[in-house]
C-alpha cells in the first residue's frame, strides 16, 4: 500500500487530507507538526531496514514547533531520495536556496483537489518507475 505522511497544523485541512487520500486508496500517517512528522518518520525509518518509508512526504509550510523547511532538511539529511510536496498559502515567501531543497514539489494553497491528487500520483509514480 502506498504510503504518504502528512504534516498540518490546520485540524480541518489535516481532516481533508485524511479523507481525500484515504478514498484513493493511500495510507495516510496524519501529524499536526513539524517535531511530530519527524518522531513519526523516524519511526517508520526504524522499520525499513534501508528502505525509504513513506512513497511521499506532504508538508505545510508554517506549523508549529518545526516548520516545513526545516522537516524537509532533516528529511533528506536522512533520506536524500525521498519524495516531499510542500503545500503552502507562503509559495511566494519560500526560499530554497539550499540545493537539496530544490527537489521539492511545491503547490500553493488554497488547491484544487484533483490538481493535488494528479501531482501526487505522478509524484509516487515517478518514484517507484525509477526504483528509489
Amino acid at each position: 500500500m502506498t504510503k504518504i505522511l502528512v504534516a498540518e497544523d490546520e485540524p480541518e485541512i489535516l481532516r481533508i487530507y485524511r479523507l481525500l487520500l484515504g478514498d484513493k486508496g493511500y495510507q495516510v500517517y496524519a501529524t499536526k507538526d513539524g517535531r511530530e512528522c519527524l518522531d513519526v518518520y523516524e519511526t517508520e525509518l526504524s522499520k525499513q531496514h534501508d528502505n525509504i518509508p513513506f512513497d511521499l512526504v506532504l508538508l505545510d509550510l508554517r506549523m508549529p514547533e518545526k516548520n516545513g523547511v526545516e522537516v524537509a532538511k532533516e528529511i533528506f539529511a536522512i533520506c536524500p531520495t525521498q519524495k516531499i510536496l510542500m503545500v503552502t498559502a507562503y509559495a511566494g515567501q519560500l526560499n530554497l536556496r539550499d540545493e537539496s531543497l530544490k527537489k521539492i514539489q511545491i503547490i500553493e494553497k488554497p488547491f484544487d483537489a484533483d490538481h493535488l491528487l494528479k501531482i501526487i500520483s505522478q509524484l509516487i509514480t515517478s518514484r517507484k518507475s525509477i526504483g528509489e
